[in-house]
């Protein structure tokens, strides 16, 4: 809603060139129709027609100027057959008398107000009369319906006059007891917000602290077990090493590239120092204690499939990496409950002025409001002694000027803030009860799936595990009988172990059993048992061929 003299005499600018062209110099009304048509920019001469603005050139009114779209959106008013009328009528609003039909003096007309997109006109500011200000004499009259201004007198149905009167009590009593409450009212509110904002930010605060406790907690949990699982996968292997050593250097290979990626280990080993001597299946020195690995060395140990020995012979280790995605996934889900704890404080924060706000300013709706309320460029959101309808309201909220109105029409807000207030506190719990349930759903998944993945890694250890010793057992004898649950001999001593014997002892129950009595020792067998019956034909002379025998 703008007001018409505030229109009056500001600057036409172009939007294209951006060049001011013109000044308005009066507002074009049509009172049958109760709308504003346009502006006139230049008076009609003795030799000229006058000059126009039509309202649906307008793009803009600001605080300053009036923007339209081009030179040509100003035009002669004899193109305009309805502007052309009015201008030949040539009705003078300022200063009119305004009655109503019965006789009642309502004031004199002052000044209008009209919506600026449509152009209709919302009322009158009238100076006197039954309904004036006490502080500023003016009152806002209701555009009616129908509207007859003469020469002397303006007259308007006397339903006017009935949207005019205070609806409790008088509007100069009313207005006296205003300016009392309108600070104490602000005050009370203000108090109150900050304090139902304050209480809600201390608990989100807190439910924060816990969960983020809750998270660490489930985190040194999850590391310790990975932990304990690798200190007994480790101590599983070194025990099956006392008999296979082999066996157990293959499994603690296939172990550790199964926890550590043998990238990530090649990364971790190169420049660092061994912090023990480290030797080959054949018993050669790999690398002295002390001892600054190099590619080469890294080169070399791949190739004997000793990565992984070396790669704890520098200081590594199987579990720090699942410890330390444990913790940088805990800090992760820590950081993200804290961001949604903060997100909810300012919601609710929010939420709680907004819902204030907007359940006082209902609360004014057919009150009269007792001075201006409008915006930085000049938009009046609600004109003195104008009552308060859905529309003012909806500009009202539009343009964040609640408080503003509310303060016009004198309006008490403290119950009314606090109903809001609790009402915004009982949102604010849910979303906290909300976002809590959904960062206690994320961390049971997290943990969860920590759980699974542990007992994923033991299960695949001990696959190995189980695997590595049914290859080293195959093709080796038994030392004792192996009896399955019927008592049925599987091998007895002496006899191989074969891959029927291994379907047969699993299914029996007795695998355990029966890898825990292989015959590990390696044969002495001498060379004349595996020499052949005959000299090779590319063989050298007898006397020459060397001798397999020890001297």
């Amino acid at each position: 809603m703008r007001k018409g003299s505030d229109v009056i005499g500001k600057v036409v600018v172009t939007y294209d060139t951006g060049l001011k062209i013109e000044r308005i110099q009066d507002l074009i009304f049509d009172q049958d129709r109760n709308q504003i048509l346009g502006f006139l920019v230049q008076e009609k001469g003795i030799f000229r027609d006058a000059r126009v603005i039509p309202l649906e050139e307008v793009l803009a009114i600001g605080a300053d100027a009036v923007v339209v779209s081009s030179k040509e959106s100003v035009s002669e008013a004899h193109k305009h057959p309805e502007i052309k009328a009015i201008l030949r009528h040539d009705n003078v609003l300022k200063g009119t008398k305004i009655l109503t039909t019965d006789g009642l003096d309502l004031g004199t007309l002052v000044d209008l107000f009209f919506d600026n997109r449509s152009g209709a006109v919302a009322g009158y500011e009238s100076s006197g009369g039954l309904f004036s200000d006490v502080y500023s004499g003016r009152s806002f009259v209701p555009a009616p319906k129908t509207l007859k201004i003469g020469r002397d007198v303006a007259f308007v149905p006397p339903e006017t006059a009935d949207l005019m009167r205070e609806q409790v009590g008088g509007i100069k009593g009313g207005a006296q007891a205003v300016g009392g409450r309108l600070q104490e009212s602000a005050d009370t509110a203000s108090r109150k917000l900050q304090e139902t904002a304050d209480a809600a930010n201390h608990k989100l605060q807190d439910s924060a602290a816990v969960a983020t406790l809750r998270l660490q907690e489930a985190g040194q949990a999850t590391s310790t077990t990975l932990q304990t699982a690798g200190e007994a996968a480790n101590g599983r292997l070194q025990a099956a090493g006392g008999k296979f050593q082999d066996f157990d250097r293959d499994a603690t290979a296939a172990l550790t590239n199964t926890l550590v990626a043998p990238a990530e280990q090649r990364l971790f080993v190169v420049g660092r120092r061994t912090e023990r001597d480290l030797f080959t299946p054949e018993n050669t020195i790999l690398a002295l204690q002390g001892q600054e690995v190099t590619l080469d060395l890294v080169e070399r140990a791949e190739q004997l499939g000793l990565l992984n020995a070396l790669y704890i012979a520098t200081g590594g280790s199987v579990t720090e990496p699942l410890s330390r995605n444990v913790q940088q996934t805990a800090a992760m889900v820590s950081d993200r409950i804290q961001s949604a704890t903060q997100s909810a404080a300012e919601t609710i924060r929010q939420s709680m002025s907004g819902m204030a706000a907007r359940s006082a300013v209902d609360q004014a709706s057919g009150r009269r409001v007792s001075r201006l309320v409008q915006t930085a460029d000049g938009f009046i959101i609600a004109a003195p002694g104008q009552i308060v309808t859905d529309s003012v309201i909806h500009d009202a909220q539009t343009y964040g000027k609640e408080t503003d109105l509310l303060n016009a029409v004198g309006l008490a807000p403290a119950d009314a803030v606090r109903s809001s207030a609790d009402d915004a506190w009982l949102e604010g719990r849910s979303q906290l009860r909300d976002r809590t349930a959904l960062a206690q759903a994320n961390l049971s998944d997290f943990w969860q799936t920590l759980q699974e993945k542990a007992q994923e890694l033991q299960g695949r250890s001990a696959r190995a595990i189980k695997q590595q010793r049914i290859e080293q057992a195959l093709g080796r004898p038994v030392t004792r009988v192996i009896l399955d649950p019927q008592d049925n001999v599987v091998l007895n001593v002496g006899e191989l172990i074969t891959h029927r014997a291994i379907r047969l002892a699993d299914q029996g129950g007795v695998l355990n059993v029966l890898l825990n009595s292989v015959y590990t020792k390696e044969p002495t067998i001498d060379d004349r048992e595996i020499r052949a019956s005959e000299h090779g034909t590319a063989a050298l002379e007898p006397h020459h061929q060397p001798s397999l025998q020890p001297n």
